[in-house]
């Protein structure tokens, strides 16, 4: 520890010390013989003392004192409204990156408004969405409403879940909400790791990493989300498989052109946003993926490649079957268990799964 790190008072104590030592030196030279006076060795004897124990507090508190985290990570996470506590994550803090908008700048939906299929036509016919059923419900929500808000909390069959869709990656997931034993409402952060959501939580406001369903920075660290069963279909697919089901309106009481997108032709081109750490060229960067977690292991599907004759992929000691029926995805392990799954671009998946990674392309593994 140097002076220079110790607070002001023990500053002028180190100082006080060197002040005697220098004076009763003096003297010493000018009279041999002479001895230190009592209070002034009293004096000296008291401000080591002083020093030293100061001393050891410091280096105590710095011995037993949790990670610190700079000012500048402080202080970014304060300017984006965020209380999340900085001092607990998973990930470096210098690799979150703002998207733009600050928290809640891109508005999340929660218990939204919905319409029916008919109702839904006209202004939706064109859009693509995630299909999502429980106990005999069925909604259905658009991408042309997703891109403007990107997190919805609703209820499905009386199931709390949350209906993520990230545009910047094209991952279209959704979560069963419960965390610890509570349903847990999220939101936009404004903030970005690898070119990915990173939602917050109401209670912690901890950040979630959308692709992972994982909260990497704040209280909540390392707990995760279940993956829920969903689909992406047509609106043209919906209106001939699935009448009544429930469309989320775009009555959101937000103004937002849902009939455009504010990325443009970003899921088309070959540009990234904002940067990512690996750049994996297997395959093309926004190739869609439909993935599965399992065993500990992510797979992922070359979607377009997928049709109704079973591709098969060896997982460890087991297998996974994939295949299309009736127009969306089913994978299922080798005793027959259906395992949910999402789509999502894949420079996306490849950033986070280098080595838990299977990756099934065509007739091929990777």
């Amino acid at each position: 520890m140097t002076r220079a790190s110790l607070p002001s008072d023990v500053k002028s104590g180190a100082r006080n010390i060197t002040a005697v030592t220098s004076t009763s030196q003096r003297m010493r030279g000018k009279t041999a013989h002479r001895t230190c006076p009592p209070e002034t060795m009293k004096l000296i004897i008291f401000t080591l003392v002083l020093f030293v124990g100061m001393a050891g507090w410091f280096a105590f508190q710095s011995a037993f004192s949790p990670p610190s985290v700079s000012k500048t990570d402080e202080h970014a996470f304060m300017n984006n409204n965020l209380k999340t506590k900085t001092g607990i994550h998973s990930i470096e803090l210098d690799t979150v990156l703002d998207g733009g908008p600050q928290k809640d700048g891109i508005p999340a939906l929660t218990n939204p408004k919905f319409t029916s299929v008919n109702d839904a036509a006209e202004s939706l016919k064109k859009s693509d969405g995630v299909l999502v059923r429980a106990n005999d419900e069925v909604k259905f929500y658009p991408f042309a409403v997703l891109v403007w808000h990107e997190v919805v909390n609703d209820t499905v069959g009386s199931r709390p879940l949350v209906i993520t869709f990230c545009p910047l990656c094209g991952s279209a997931i959704v979560f069963d909400a419960i965390v610890d034993g509570v349903a847990e409402r999220f939101g936009v952060s404004g903030k970005l790791h690898e070119s990915n959501l990173l939602m917050y939580d109401a209670s912690t406001e901890s950040l979630w990493q959308q692709i992972l369903g994982e909260a990497v920075v704040g209280d909540k660290t390392g707990t995760k989300l279940s993956v829920y069963p969903s689909q992406v279909i047509s609106f043209n697919e919906l209106e001939k498989r699935y009448p009544n089901a429930q469309v989320l309106s775009i009555d959101t009481s937000h103004l937002r052109d849902y009939g455009s997108s504010p990325y443009g032709d970003y899921a088309t081109n070959d540009a990234l946003y904002f940067p990512v750490s690996i750049s994996d060229t297997r395959l093309p960067a926004k190739e869609v993926m439909y993935v599965v977690n399992f065993n500990e292991k992510s797979v992922a599907f070359k979607l377009k490649d997928l049709s109704a004759t079973p591709a098969r992929v060896s997982v460890d000691a087991d297998e996974l079957t994939a295949r299309i029926v009736d127009g969306e995805v089913a994978v299922t392990s080798k005793d027959g268990g259906s395992i949910p799954g999402y789509h999502t671009m894949w420079f996306a998946w490849a950033v986070y799964h280098q080595k838990d990674g299977i990756v099934w392309k065509g007739k091929t593994q990777l």
